[in-house]
């Protein structure tokens, strides 16, 4: 299951990111098959304190292929399942109001906004990913996502593997 469903999320969280976690720290469960994990949950930790979260399943029954983006300001969400408004953006956003010092004085100021879904054009990822790669090739370029980015995306699930192995203990990412 990490192997097949995990590099996905992990390379669009480096995409984004641009750079790779400094630790993974991953969980799961073996439900239909005792020798391998079938359901896990992963936490990617980048500098500067961003987390990244990836939840994967061969036993969950409702398929989910969402990535969901929470900053101060906005939340932007891709639903990959969602033929008519793959993405929208949330204009809304929380802030710590004054200094805080206590949970007790800790106050939320809860901002409201609009909800804008931009078009986007229906293709077949696959197909162009592959079309993408061809033109590379005859052109003699380097695609978009390299051979590096493929390296970095197996050294992220060979440690998100090690953190399963020892029952979520953070692994850093070599």
């Amino acid at each position: 299951m990490i192997w097949d469903l995990v590099p996905h999320d992990v390379s669009i969280f480096n995409y984004v990111l641009e750079r790779l976690p400094m630790s993974v720290s991953a969980v799961g469960g073996r439900f239909l098959n005792p020798a391998k994990e079938d359901v896990g949950f992963i936490t990617l930790s980048y500098p500067g304190g961003v987390v990244g979260n990836i939840q994967a399943s061969w036993v969950d029954t409702n398929k989910m292929r969402e990535v969901v983006v929470v900053g101060g300001r906005k939340r932007i969400v891709f639903d990959d399942l969602n033929n008519l408004e793959k993405i929208k953006i949330f204009e809304k956003g929380i802030a710590i109001s004054g200094d805080v010092d206590s949970f007790g004085e800790f106050q939320l100021l809860l901002r409201d906004g609009d909800i804008l879904s931009p078009k986007v054009e229906a293709s077949e990822p696959l197909k162009n990913q592959c079309a993408h790669f061809l033109d590379c090739v005859i052109a003699g370029e380097e695609p978009l996502t390299g051979w590096q980015a493929g390296l970095d995306v197996v050294r992220v699930i060979a440690a998100i593997e090690r953190s399963l192995q020892d029952a979520g203990i953070p692994v850093s990412v070599d």
